[in-house]
């Protein structure tokens, strides 16, 4: 009898473990599925064809067994960190209660790739960052640009890219950076830009732009930086560059623009960097300048200025390295 009770006090037991496991098995494999989020099956086909086509594959850093969001690609921990890591992806893991992924970043940067601008890369709809800086790739920017409402970084320097810019590229109107130097373009910057509204850096050198600057660019009041030199842009600097007070850094050289510069920019007072350059008529005050004691550079070089260099108080400017005044009409000896 004492053996009989053992043995079903040993059942019961291995019951109560059963029931046990069973009932947290659901809890189990959510917590398993959690652990191993998966990509977006439309994003990693657009992104297998992309970088297929380019000869290039995703690295086992990022591509853990097939898995495109995993490894460094799925850390909270910054991209820039793996500077070696090209090309590269960052992704979002946070959807549909943490089981699915969607690639917020992608980098192919200096590897060569040719050819133009994939239309699979309108599949990445969650894209924050894009940078396709110093490749070879040719064409005009696709329309489609304009469909990546949450892109914050796009950047398409030193490529061999043409044609007029798209007006879609105005759309994305969470862009914080815009890089598009060192390219083919032609014809003039699209009025529709002035709607990034939160723009903070526009890169636009050596582009092939041409014409005025748009009237709507007097909205990118949150601009810091301005570089726009060695272009073709025409008429006057425009005043409203006055009124944008968070300037940092301009650079309008190697253009066609007529004085005089405006005298407003002297509200500029944050301005670290001006670099403006064959200015081709009007002649120029150096007045201006004053109020600009943040600088640490200034370019001011064939600009038709004139005056008495000694109506400036030079010695405001305690953080300036470099200064370039020449081809002008300045006199007076240095003070």
């Amino acid at each position: 009898m004492r053996s009989s009770g053992i043995s079903v006090i040993v059942v019961v037991r291995h019951l109560a473990w059963l029931v046990l496991i069973l009932c947290s098995w659901p809890r189990v494999a959510a917590a398993q599925a959690q652990q191993a989020p998966k990509t977006d099956p439309v994003e990693a086909a657009a992104l297998n064809t992309i970088l297929g086509r380019w000869g290039k594959k995703a690295s086992w850093e990022w591509n853990i067994s097939g898995e495109l969001c995993s490894g460094f690609a799925s850390t909270e921990i910054d991209w820039d960190y793996y500077p070696t890591i090209n090309p590269f992806i960052k992704c979002d893991c946070s959807f549909s209660n943490n089981t699915l992924c969607h690639i917020t970043k992608l980098r192919v940067y200096k590897l060569g790739v040719v050819g133009q601008i994939p239309a699979e890369l309108q599949n990445l709809t969650h894209l924050e960052y894009l940078n396709f800086n110093y490749n070879y790739l040719t064409g005009a920017i696709p329309s489609f640009i304009g469909k990546f409402s949450s892109m914050k970084y796009l950047a398409l320097a030193s490529n061999s890219l043409s044609g007029q810019l798209p007006k879609e590229l105005g759309n994305p109107t969470n862009l914080l950076s815009l890089g598009i130097n060192l390219n083919n373009f032609t014809g003039v910057l699209p009025e529709e830009l002035g709607n990034m509204t939160k723009l903070q850096q526009l890169y636009v050198v050596s582009s092939g732009f041409s014409g005025r600057f748009p009237s709507t660019f007097s909205k990118l009041r949150n601009l810091k930086l301005l570089r726009a030199s060695d272009n073709g842009f025409i008429g006057k600097i425009p005043h409203y560059f006055g009124s944008m007070t968070n300037l940092e850094d301009i650079g309008f050289e190697g253009n066609s623009f007529e004085g005089p510069i405006p005298e407003n920019l002297s509200n500029l007072t944050r301005l670290e960097n001006l670099r403006i350059g064959d200015i081709v008529s009007g002649a120029s005050s150096l007045a201006f300048i004053s109020n600009l004691t943040s600088l640490y550079q200034l370019i001011l070089r064939n600009c038709k200025i004139s005056g008495d260099l000694r109506a400036l108080d030079f010695s405001k400017f305690r953080t300036l390295i470099s200064l370039d005044l020449s081809f002008n009409n300045i006199t007076a000896q240095l003070p």
